[in-house]
């Protein structure tokens, strides 16, 4: 029986390789997303889904660059990702409000507005008040944007995936072993259901588990896993916008529950949430929140999500196999910059001209005396 070539493999079924699978596919390729477990089943399934490129960067600095330019491929994606797939995955434009707590937070939020005014517009205690009565009095200020978007992140993850499946994306339920190489190409990945794949080029997408082909791309790939936990709450009432404060937010989502986070554990590979993570998030969010005190909590959810050593992304090709490439260490941001991530990770395996300078997304960062 002959043997199936896909153009690309991708190792990891979360929301980058979906995008990337979904990237790859518009251009009529054979691809193969190789999954363990299933489609979204870690951090892109259980993510909060907050598409808010960050305040406050330097518009020249590479982040900022890259976070724009998801968003804007995010909005592309509204439009034709729902009829692609099938799947409504709650996308939606809301007031985006980043609230201070103390002087030196209203300070900087003072100072990043001076700079923007024509992007944020600036909410003084007796201004929140009328937008929202419902905050706490400790709540001095806020910045506020109208450009923030949101997902429902297993469903967006799902709707790339399935867009990508009616385009000749094959997904293949099994863990990669190991690989055989001829010369500077990987020519056979050998997967723990016991059949070969081969392929001409090939990406690792494997989210935090992406250091364990550091063998494979040549260099100890630094990411590890960053741990964060959400709750999900029943009310009798809404939250219409999203609301920011330090690393913590809240909203209703499209599932009518107001998701509440999170956390930053740096707790190695356990995904379980924690009794610890449920009395930290349920202490902010009531300090930012009173009336939530009287909320249902309906789940609690954990995930890992790909922290870099810098905190930004790596986008980037080996240079032991010519045919190998890794796009992964998205840290918090991984749903809102996951577009980029594929798309430009697909141009740069094409040898396309990429919409942005990848170059300061290499791992040789990592590698330079």
């Amino acid at each position: 029986m002959k043997k199936i070539i896909y153009d690309i493999a991708i190792i990891g079924g979360g929301i980058v390789g979906a995008s990337s699978a979904y990237y790859a596919s518009k251009k009529k390729l054979k691809i193969a997303i190789v999954e363990k477990d299933s489609v979204a089943s870690h951090a892109s399934g259980f993510a909060y889904g907050g598409i808010t490129p960050h305040i406050g960067l330097d518009p020249e600095s590479p982040y900022d660059k890259i976070s724009k330019y998801s968003y804007e491929l995010h909005k592309n994606l509204s439009n034709n990702l729902p009829k692609d797939s099938g799947i409504d995955y709650g996308y939606k434009v809301y007031p985006n409000i980043e609230l201070s707590l103390n002087k030196k937070e209203e300070n900087k939020l003072k100072e990043i507005y001076e700079k923007n005014k024509t992007i944020y517009k600036w909410y003084d205690k007796e201004d929140l008040k009328k937008l929202e009565p419902r905050l706490s009095e400790k709540v001095l200020s806020g910045l506020i944007s109208n450009f923030s978007s949101g997902v429902e992140p297993y469903k967006l993850t799902l709707a790339l995936a399935m867009a990508s499946e009616k385009q000749n994306t094959e997904i293949i339920n099994s863990e990669v072993i190991d690989f055989s190489s001829e010369g500077s190409e990987i020519k056979r990945i050998n997967l723990s259901n016991g059949n070969e794949l081969l392929s001409r080029k090939i990406l690792i997408a494997a989210g935090p588990w992406s250091k364990n082909f550091s063998q494979w791309f040549g260099i100890e790939i630094p990411v590890k896993p960053l741990k964060g936990q959400i709750l999900r709450l029943k009310s009798n009432e809404i939250l219409d916008k999203g609301f920011h404060w330090g690393p913590n937010y809240v909203t209703t989502k499209q599932d009518g529950l107001i998701w509440a986070g999170t956390t930053e554990e740096d707790v190695g590979f356990d995904e379980n949430p924690s009794n610890n993570g449920l009395n930290n998030i349920l202490e902010s969010v009531l300090e930012i929140f009173p009336f939530l005190e009287e909320a249902q909590l309906v789940l609690q959810t954990a995930c890992l999500r790909p922290l870099s050593l810098d905190k930004i992304p790596i986008i980037s090709a080996s240079e032991k196999y010519k045919n190998l490439y890794l796009a992964s260490g998205t840290g918090r941001q991984g749903i809102l910059l996951a577009p980029a991530m594929g798309k430009l990770i697909v141009d740069h395996m094409l040898e396309e001209q990429t919409e942005i300078d990848i170059s300061d997304f290499s791992h040789k960062r990592f590698t330079k005396v």
